[in-house]
């Protein structure tokens, strides 16, 4: 589909120097770029990130994987499923994406344009896992590019990262291991409530392991996760 507004063809072009890959359907990359606060200001029907947010998570999934798999044969599958977890967490995502300026390209409201919302990790790491699903539909489903986008860009970066633990730490996976070692279960999240309008929702998860209860707020429901399991683990580890 063509792309009639010129600042937003500026956008997708920049971005896809920066990729090294060219769209055949350039509003892929547009809706991966585009933010649902930015869709109901818009007087002209766009589409939102969020599916390709959705297909780009399990495309990360694999492509770290693979990576994981080759460099670490010998590991055993906890430790490989760990480490995966941590890499494609919010806050290891959004450190990457920062590394593209993926911000600057970014759709948004004029209210979170004035809440610095561009900046936020959540909001990073979404796009970051958008712009693969998006690259991984326009290739016909198929792994190959994303893998050699992701490669190019960030695997030396990545296997230094993990040479120096430099990872980020990831506490829903980190809460997880420890309460199945302590309690044979793992946590369970609940959505207490959100609260906002539509575009600018904030989200408040619960989360429950035997007697202990935590509650986190974020812009999407995996940062108010995220934040619920990181006072969790605080709690088992006091």
């Amino acid at each position: 589909m063509k792309i009639e507004n010129p600042e937003f063809l500026r956008r997708v072009e920049n971005l896809e120097k920066l990729l090294d890959y060219n769209f055949k359907d350039k509003s892929l990359l547009l809706a991966a770029i585009t933010h649902r606060s930015f869709v109901a200001e818009y007087p002209v029907k766009l589409k939102d990130y969020e599916v390709l947010e959705f297909l780009g998570d399990s495309v990360l999934s694999l492509i770290v994987s693979e990576i994981l798999i080759k460099q670490f044969p010998d590991a055993r599958e906890g430790d490989l499923s760990q480490l995966r977890s941590a890499i494609v967490s919010e806050a290891y995502l959004s450190k990457l994406a920062k590394l593209l300026n993926l911000g600057q390209f970014v759709l948004i409201s004029k209210g979170e344009k004035s809440q610095k919302g561009s900046e936020r990790d959540s909001l990073l790491c979404d796009v970051f896992e958008a712009v693969f699903g998006a690259i991984y539909i326009d290739t016909d489903y198929n792994i190959d590019t994303p893998r050699n986008v992701f490669n190019k860009l960030f695997k030396e970066k990545l296997l230094q990262d993990i040479k120096t633990e430099n990872i980020p730490r990831d506490y829903k996976s980190l809460l997880q291991i420890e309460t199945q070692k302590l309690y044979g279960k793992i946590p369970k999240y609940r959505l207490i409530h959100s609260e906002g309008p539509e575009h600018d929702k904030v989200f408040v998860v619960e989360c429950e392991i035997e007697k202990i209860k935590t509650t986190g707020k974020g812009k999407s429901k995996k940062e108010a996760e995220t934040q619920a399991a990181k006072e969790a683990f605080r709690k088992i580890k006091e």
